[in-house]
């Protein structure tokens, strides 16, 4: 029970966020309701840091991200993991979006006995729209797999959603049409 007031309290955040419900905040951005939030996973990496093959995958989804950005107000999300944090400072570059902010929350590995927290991911994800139409969260395997499905069902959409995406390969959750596209 506690998880569905949670969930309600936050579907009521973001439903404030929307300029059709006369919510705060919209003389800055008056098109926030285009919230859209990409979901990269990091790069190939060696002893935890981008390789060579990292590096460029990452250059690459940046170029598929750059048309998503023209005219949005943009946030860059990370986990504070190296691989991710490069992952992130090559699209921040590309994109010339600064600076990117890192989050312990938005890290998960299984085989190192990290578990997934969605909650708190979900939490940071909501937080970082206050400001921004769109976010770019660079996350783990983990994170790709659970967190579309966490997200559309906040949203109302009750079929669960699997999802995979190889290194450095993003996909899209678009708020307002309550859908989700993979960018490859």
């Amino acid at each position: 029970m506690p998880l569905e007031r949670w969930l309600s309290g936050l579907k009521q955040q973001v439903a404030n966020l929307c300029p059709f419900t006369g919510a705060r905040g919209f003389k800055s951005h008056p098109l926030r309701f285009f919230m859209k939030l990409f979901l990269v996973r990091y790069g190939e990496h060696t002893d935890g840091h981008l390789n060579e093959q990292g590096r460029q995958t990452m250059a690459l989804a940046s170029e598929r991200l750059k048309s998503f950005v023209v005219g949005q107000t943009v946030c860059l999300a990370c986990a504070n993991v190296p691989r991710a944090v490069e992952s992130a400072e090559i699209i921040s570059e590309n994109l010339k979006v600064f600076p990117v902010q890192k989050f312990k929350d938005l890290y998960a590995a299984q085989e190192n006995g990290v578990d997934i927290n969605l909650e708190a991911a979900f939490t940071i994800i909501s937080s970082l729209f206050k400001e921004n139409s769109l976010v770019i969260a660079v996350v783990s395997r983990e994170y790709i797999e659970a967190l579309p499905s966490y997200i559309l069902n906040s949203l109302g959409v009750k079929e669960t959603i699997e999802t995979h995406l190889d290194r450095g390969e993003a996909l899209m959750i678009d708020y307002e049409k309550k859908e989700m596209n993979y960018l490859r």
